[in-house]
């Protein structure tokens, strides 16, 4: 099973970041600016190249931190979590894209709700 995904065009860079407990962790990153003005987030959880908390263990404050790290508004802020093809008879290690949206207190983002998409909707969000 390859658990070590490579670039893609929905991961072309690392984002390290603190997990759970400050742990040191990292996933892969693909930022896009739309024509819309909005943002495009994709954040790809690369297993056993992250050393700490898995992406969706702690999506919220993550998508905070690329939310101000980025300059965006929440409104304008797109935020989709991949896992890629782990190439296992298991159909629970196949490709997943969802769509995080959230509630905005303010200051961070909670209450993630996760809602699958197709790789060829993504696709078109990539492009909008």
């Amino acid at each position: 099973m390859e658990t070590n995904p490579e670039f893609s065009k929905y991961m072309n860079s690392y984002y390290d970041f603190k997990g759970l407990w400050d742990s040191p962790s990292r996933c892969g990153l693909c930022v896009i600016k739309r024509t819309d003005r909005n943002i495009l987030v994709i954040v790809t959880e690369i297993y056993r190249q992250n050393p700490g908390t898995a992406v969706t263990e702690c999506v919220a404050t993550l998508a905070t931190w690329l939310l101000k790290e980025y300059k965006v508004t929440p409104e304008n802020f797109i935020f989709i979590e991949h896992s890629p093809d782990l190439k296992s008879k298991l159909t629970f290690y196949g490709e997943t894209f969802d769509l995080v949206s959230f509630d905005w207190d303010g200051n961070n983002f909670t209450n993630p709700v996760w809602t699958r998409l197709s790789q060829e909707v993504v696709d078109v969000m990539m492009k909008a």
